[in-house]
């Protein structure tokens, strides 16, 4: 028997939730990521939310700021939280958004899948070590 898939409590509710809820939250919304969970579970706690778009828009201002900042520490994070994500085309899915998504669409055909190759090779060129 498959376990039963997470669902979103009502964004209203998720200051009130336990540290475990945020994290299932959090990896529900984005790939599972100890780095994102230590810099967003405060703001999960603090609050309100009237819709799971209020708490994504501030992941992604959060993650705007470690982008601007351009400290070797705020560089640091934003590395490790992008390393979270799957490489392009890639069959690593661990978020229900991420497999919910990636089944919405035409798998690739084979000059895709080389085009994506590549793609990831390039990346991993430029920044080696990241998706280890």
């Amino acid at each position: 028997m498959s376990p039963t898939p997470f669902k979103l409590p009502p964004a209203h509710t998720v200051p009130t939730l336990s540290t475990r809820k945020h994290i299932e939250i959090l990896s529900a919304l984005f790939e599972p990521c100890p780095a994102l969970n230590t810099l967003a579970l405060e703001y999960l706690a603090a609050g309100p939310f009237e819709s799971y778009d209020d708490l994504v828009g501030i992941v992604y201002g959060l993650l705007a700021d470690l982008n601007g900042s351009k400290t070797p520490k705020n560089t640091e994070w934003l590395l490790k939280i992008l390393a979270a994500h799957p490489g392009l085309g890639a069959k690593k899915i661990e978020s229900e958004a991420s497999a919910e998504e990636q089944a919405s669409l035409a798998a690739p055909d084979a000059e895709e899948e080389e085009a994506l190759k590549r793609l990831n090779e390039e990346y991993e060129r430029k920044f080696p070590g990241e998706f280890s």
